[in-house]
Parts: structure tokens; sequence; C-alpha cells
């Protein structure tokens, strides 16, 4: 009999350090990216059409994935940000742009 899965994938996301100008010296100091692997278990659907969601400019875009099931606790993911679901936790995952967050009672979703 098989067990049905409800948070077979793992979501890990980038942070950006912003650049800044090292006040001993007066030189800049270039930001940097690196990546919080496999912070969540999640689940994740494909939309089916071109659904759209309304983003923070007030313009339409299409989404092409909801992911869901997310613990209710989780960060807030912001428009824009850099996100990569590894699907069933093998290879190095696929990366994409967070269009939308939602924080329901027991669980959250993003749309990318």
């Amino acid at each position: 009999m098989a067990v049905l899965d409800f948070a077979a994938h793992t979501l890990s996301y980038q942070i950006v350090t912003q650049g800044h100008e090292d006040p001993e010296t007066g030189d800049y100091v270039k930001g940097q990216t690196s990546w919080v692997d496999n912070a969540y278990k999640c689940d994740i659907v494909p939309a089916g059409k071109a659904n759209g969601i309304a983003i923070p400019d007030g313009s339409v875009q299409t989404y092409s994935y909801t992911v869901y099931n997310l613990p209710q606790d989780c960060r807030e993911f912001l428009y824009g940000e850099k996100i990569r679901i590894n699907f069933y936790g093998k290879g190095e995952g696929k990366v994409f742009t967070v269009l939308g967050f939602h924080r329901y009672q027991h669980q959250c979703k993003i749309w990318i």
C-alpha cells in the first residue's frame, strides 16, 4: 500500500547581504549571496493554466506553481526573492522567483 507524503519536497531560500563602505578604508565591500538549504518541507502543485496574481506594483503576473503546506511559523517571503525547490529530495533543485506569499491559520503558501 502506498503512503501519501504531503510534504515530499524541500524549500531552500537565498540570503542576499547588501554591499557597504568600509568605515576604515572607505573602500566598497561587495555584498554576498548564500543559500539556506532544506529550510522547510513543503508540497508544490502546478498552476495548470495561466493563472494570474497581483504583484506589489498593481500589475498581474502569471505564476507556474503554488508551494503550500509550509509551516505556519515559517519566515515571510517577499516579492522577488529567490527560492529553490528540491523535488522529492533528489538533485540540486530548481530556482524560482517569489511572486506572492500568504500566511493562513495552519499553513503558508507561496506563488512562483
